[in-house]
């Protein structure tokens, strides 16, 4: 992706995405040949650091390891978060997200061969049909919704998916690989700590050097939360680099409803910050795993909790008094939303 490719953006939109954030005609930064291992060797020393724990911890886990996600990442704020966050329910913000990044992800596989009325009434059909005997599931939600909602909804999605076209170029094959929700995982410690997660798209060149050629973009519909998306961001960046053995060049989180970008460019110590929040993760992840072992609940005493935006995600926000006191702090700071 240093090559301007052949294929030229059709509107100014893309001649700026193009040049900003896919940085086509730039030069792109050598790797350091010593980066992955050295990655991968501090957060094995740091990990270490926490046996035995770690391996009883592992061991109560599935498949034997201790698994790091995006999510776990997140909740490590706080413990009571990490301990109890509240079961997922599906809103109309969250399939309307879910939604796009399936029509953005089909419509690429097509080549933007078909209108977008076509595309979102072939995603919408295949998820309304996946699971609709589960109560639970996408399908059961989508299927619940009235003719009217419904419509409005995919009006919603063709419309964010014609957006997506007006900014974002064509990405031709022959010069760019394109991966959607490629799962990444990485075994640590002989598998008892292992890394996963699903970037939504990863760009990469067909060209193979000496040099960082690869962007990672995160899709977000929904409010944009610059240092919670960065931090995401930055963890799939550190999950490629140890999976590939090379970094990415960038990595952008792009706002499909604004047609905005945030990129951030490469640098080790973003990534080795970024392995240490993955170790500081861990470490909480067995504290509390050895807290609760034998079916144990510890005391508010005995756990790490602090409030802030994310309480509404955590199941003992009604009546945590971190939670209270966090909630009065910021109608204090912020009068406007007192009522």
């Amino acid at each position: 992706m240093g090559t301007a490719p052949a294929l030229r953006p059709e509107t100014p939109a893309q001649e700026r995405l193009a040049s900003e954030l896919l940085g086509w005609g730039s030069p792109r930064p050598r790797i350091d040949p010593e980066l992955a291992r050295d990655l991968r060797a501090q957060l094995e020393e740091g990990l270490t650091a926490l046996e035995p724990d770690l391996s009883d911890a592992a061991a109560r886990e599935r498949r034997g390891g201790l698994l790091v996600t995006k999510t776990r990442l997140d909740r490590q704020v706080c413990d009571g978060l990490q301990l109890d966050p509240r079961p997922f329910e599906h809103t109309r913000a969250s399939v309307r997200g879910i939604l796009a990044h399936a029509v953005i992800e089909r419509d690429g596989d097509l080549g933007r061969g078909a209108d977008v009325e076509e595309v979102v009434a072939a995603v919408w059909y295949d998820e309304a049909s996946r699971r609709p005997g589960d109560p639970a599931s996408l399908s059961a939600w989508m299927n619940a919704q009235s003719a009217e909602d419904q419509a409005a909804l995919r009006d919603e999605l063709a419309e964010l998916a014609s957006s997506f076209r007006e900014v974002w170029p064509e990405l031709p094959e022959r010069y760019v690989e394109r991966q959607a929700e490629r799962p990444i995982e990485v075994s640590l410690l002989g598998g008892r700590v292992r890394l996963f997660g699903r970037p939504d798209l990863l760009l990469s060149s067909a060209t193979r050097d000496d040099r960082a050629r690869a962007l990672v973009v995160d899709l977000k519909t929904g409010r944009p939360r610059s240092e919670h998306d960065r931090h995401e961001l930055r963890f799939y960046a550190l999950l490629v680099t140890l999976a590939d053995g090379r970094p990415p060049f960038r990595w952008a989180t792009y706002y499909v409803t604004e047609g905005r970008y945030e990129p951030e460019d490469l640098r080790r110590e973003t990534l080795e910050l970024t392995a240490r929040r993955v170790v500081d993760t861990a470490a909480q992840l067995v504290r509390l795993a050895t807290l609760t072992a034998d079916g144990g609940t510890p005391s508010d005493d005995e756990l790490r909790l602090r409030g802030g935006g994310w309480c509404f995600m955590c199941a003992r926000e009604e009546h945590c008094e971190v939670a209270a006191r966090a909630r009065a702090e910021r109608a204090m700071s912020h009068p406007d939303d007192m009522l």
